[in-house]
């Protein structure tokens, strides 16, 4: 009698496919710890932060003008501190699932695999929160539009990482149901 379960071993043809994915999501990982790696060696990111943040959405209006002035700028310390550690934290969960699905996937068994993609998937989540709330406090216009300077880049960074960490979170998505509908094998 032949398994009918979905392969959920992610051998063949696919696997350099996936290999790639998951390369981007390192370097994505990469970015994220980097960045509140060196908030944390500034030294003076959480004391300032209020008063960039306040020079930075100096020109914004309406409703996430209202947020920032109302609740971010009064508790800077706190937002700052939540800012550190969800970029290293990001990094950290990105570059550790990718390698863990790399290398260590044929050992985790069922609940250590829905772990690491779980988190893939939440980290994305988490991620395109932060990336999208940059984007704003940050005044850009809208992703899509043309450069106003003709060297400029056409797709801020703050634009394009959400649309990758999507495709990633998906991706992990997609895997993750499989390995449910798998369900634990017995060896």
């Amino acid at each position: 009698m032949q398994d009918k379960r979905p392969d959920v071993t992610f051998e063949g043809s696919a696997r350099p496919l996936l290999i790639g994915l998951l390369a981007v999501q390192i370097f994505l990982g990469y970015e994220w710890f980097m960045s509140g790696l060196s908030k944390v060696l500034a030294g003076d990111f959480l004391s300032g932060f209020a008063s960039t943040l306040t020079d930075q959405t100096k020109d914004l209006s309406g409703p996430y003008k209202s947020f920032i002035d109302g609740v971010v700028i009064p508790n800077g310390q706190l937002f700052g501190y939540l800012v550190m550690a969800g970029e290293l934290a990001l990094g950290i969960v990105l570059i550790g699932a990718a390698l863990l699905w790399i290398t260590r996937w044929s050992q985790l068994g069922f609940t250590g695999r829905q772990i690491v993609l779980g988190l893939i998937v939440l980290s994305g989540v988490v991620a395109v929160f932060m990336n999208v709330n940059f984007h704003l406090a940050g005044g850009a216009s809208h992703p899509w539009l043309i450069a106003a300077d003709p060297n400029g880049e056409g797709v801020d960074l703050d634009s394009l990482m959400p649309i990758i960490q999507v495709i990633i979170s998906g991706v992990a998505l997609a895997f993750l149901r499989r390995v449910r509908s798998a369900g634990p094998t017995v060896a």
